[in-house]
């Protein structure tokens, strides 16, 4: 059995009748986490599913598909994330062209395509729902095929990435990175691992990450390795968090940057963070003045992280301590380096480091992947200053070159982001016959507001250079997201397309 597997056992025996999962006033406790364990791998080992199988999982925010989620590493299977909040054909095209011995997911998630789809690759299918407490399986087609898809040596998970410039890729993540993670996760909170202990914890970690997207799965494995109870949310919703925070009172909060602003633009209040020490941001970049907003506002730090569905956890983050030191002096900084972990800027044309404080493409070295053998390069821009605190300074594939101008389009859109009204926004470069390429802005307005696009052109001319102001700027009510709520660039291309 392997050391994650036999976690997840411990850990449920350790919790007993306690709640593991509370959704929309249901629960699920440790000890029916534990017998849905049982059962399942009962249910794969009776039709030949043995421990070298990768089950797939149709994964949203419920409770049913996070029992799965959980059962299905606690009975020391591979699993393969399959993200269940798409058109159902897109679904059934994937189900059937990745071999999975066994699916899982809600009865709602498999429809008539995707069970067809799953018959034609001689999948197991199994519904999973909550009946009276417990996590149940519906066996709703058999096994049928004589070979399906087997984990490489050492992976714990297949996950896709977030796709925010392209298509998602499936990347296979090992349980000796997911191990290193959860430990420098409970090193962070608690101080050295040797000193863990494993008990219930009181304080629950709220969940509203996509639980097919990194952040969602690492905070999951993070509650169980802690034997923490989750509150499970299906997607963000100020209010319900605000109420949340009242009812739960925990001590540490995630919050990724358009949570953040969610908070700032509602009714909360201090009172309502009373309980939470700091928050901490990740999955997307969090403006300084977003930050300041918040922290302002509530009276918390935040606490930025930066890390990459690659990575399975931070590559960098600050501290209590370090905010408390620096947190005017290196604000917009993502923190230092984790533990485990080397980091280098280098010059993205010779591919050769750049010197202290330099920008650069940023590259690093963890423990967790490879025991650090290999220099993994991202497409972030990057500085490293004397005290090690790293800085992103934008994409590499960011850069719209006009008329041999550098147009940084993060840099853009944030400016573009102080107009009132605006939610959010993004700057694409599209092709110019004179100039090469030239920056167009679409933005994301507030729900009843009308933006004026010239007004917001004159606004963005007092704050950039000439070459750096948009030649057109589009209005939508909604931005097209990710599943980690990145704005994804190939929608917004799309959209481009139509709009023009």
């Amino acid at each position: 059995m392997s050391g994650i597997a036999e976690h997840i056992i411990r850990a449920t025996e350790a919790g007993g009748l306690l709640t593991a999962i509370d959704f929309e006033g249901q629960s699920l406790s440790w000890q029916a986490l534990a017998e849905a364990v049982a059962e399942l791998d009962g249910l794969l080992g009776a039709t030949g599913i043995g421990r070298d199988a990768v089950i797939g999982l149709l994964g949203r925010n419920r409770m049913e598909q996070l029992g799965g989620f959980i059962s299905t590493l606690g009975a020391d299977r591979g699993l393969l994330l399959i993200n269940a909040i798409r058109p159902t054909h897109m679904v059934a095209e994937e189900v059937a062209g990745l071999g999975l011995g066994c699916l899982l997911g809600s009865r709602e998630d498999l429809t008539a395509d995707v069970l067809a789809a799953a018959q034609t690759a001689g999948t197991l299918v199994l519904a999973v729902e909550v009946q009276n407490g417990r996590l149940v399986y519906q066996q709703l087609t058999a096994l049928a095929a004589s070979a399906f898809r087997l984990r490489e040596a050492g992976t714990l998970i297949e996950i896709q990435t977030s796709g925010t410039t392209g298509a998602p890729k499936r990347i296979p993540v090992s349980e000796r990175t997911i191990s290193s993670s959860l430990r420098d996760g409970v090193r962070s909170a608690k101080g050295t691992v040797e000193n863990f202990e494993l008990k219930p914890q009181t304080s629950p970690t709220l969940m509203f990450s996509p639980l097919v997207h990194t952040s969602g799965t690492f905070n999951t494995l993070m509650a169980v390795f802690e034997v923490r109870p989750i509150v499970l949310f299906e997607k963000f919703d100020a209010d319900l968090y605000r109420q949340a925070l009242v009812k739960y009172r925990p001590k540490f909060a995630p919050l990724p940057p358009t949570a953040i602003k969610m908070m700032v633009d509602s009714d909360a209040t201090r009172e309502d963070f009373a309980s939470v020490r700091a928050v901490r941001a990740g999955t997307a970049p969090l403006s300084v003045e977003l930050q300041q907003a918040f922290e302002e506002k509530f009276g918390v730090p935040v606490l930025t992280t930066y890390g990459a569905t690659e990575f399975m956890g931070v590559v960098t983050s600050w501290t209590l301590d370090d905010h408390r030191a620096y947190s005017q002096s290196k604000r917009g900084s993502v923190g230092r380096i984790s533990k485990g972990v080397q980091v280098r800027i280098v010059d993205p044309a010779t591919g050769e480091e750049v010197a202290e404080g330099e920008q650069g493409i940023l590259e690093a070295k963890l423990d967790r992947i490879d025991g650090g053998k290999d220099w993994i390069p991202t497409t972030d821009l990057a500085r490293l200053d004397a005290d090690g605190f790293l800085y992103i300074v934008g994409r590499a594939d960011d850069a719209i070159i006009r008329g041999g101008f550098k147009v940084m389009a993060g840099k853009v859109a944030d400016v573009l982001k102080l107009f009132p009204g605006v939610f959010d926004a993004i700057v694409l470069g599209i092709p110019d016959e004179r100039l090469g390429e030239a920056p167009v802005a679409v933005l994301e307005a507030y729900p009843g507001v009308v933006l004026d696009t010239a007004a917001i052109k004159l606004f963005a001319k007092d704050s950039l250079a000439p070459y750096e102001v948009p030649v057109r700027i589009h209005v939508v009510s909604s931005l097209p997201r990710t599943v980690s709520d990145k704005i994804s660039r190939p929608a917004v291309k799309e959209l481009l397309a139509q709009l023009t």
